[in-house]
């Protein structure tokens, strides 16, 4: 999987511009492009959107399907689906929904993100039971639940 960072680079490099120019685009510091191409920050989610807004981009462009919430496993593939940590850059493993600022905003055990789940089978296109069944499954192996 391409993460992030190299997608930002990628995106730089393929439109001919050095991290100032980009930089300049985007209305951000060089440092600041510095630190996304190196992963070592994020962009926050209205400079990943000025980004797709000035590149004409699809959120599909720079997040793979291969993204989900490593605390409620939704798939995360528009800018909106990616949680914020404290400094309101992008959060890359957790949702909108369960983590807002840094911090989580949803269930304190495994066994009550498992029980609510079955709420969103219709939305997920599954029964109740086939929910249930794949939450079991799955929620104890992502990383906010994993021991």
């Amino acid at each position: 999987m391409v993460d992030l960072a190299d997608k930002i680079q990628d995106l730089r490099k393929q439109s001919g511009l050095t991290q100032n120019d980009f930089a300049k685009k985007l209305h951000v510091t060089r440092q600041a492009v510095t630190r996304w191409e190196t992963g070592e920050t994020t962009p926050t989610l209205d400079t990943l959107k000025a980004m797709m807004t000035a590149f004409k981009l699809d959120a599909n462009k720079l997040f793979d399907n291969e993204y989900f919430c490593q605390s409620c496993h939704m798939m995360l593939s528009k800018t909106e689906d990616f949680g914020t940590n404290a400094d309101s850059s992008l959060n890359t493993e957790y949702c909108s929904h369960c983590f807002v600022g840094g911090a989580f905003e949803d269930y304190t055990t495994v066994e009550e993100a498992i029980a609510d789940s079955v709420n969103y089978a219709e939305y997920a296109g599954m029964t109740k039971e086939q929910m249930l069944s794949y939450a079991t499954e799955n929620y104890p192996k992502l990383k906010k639940w994993a021991k």
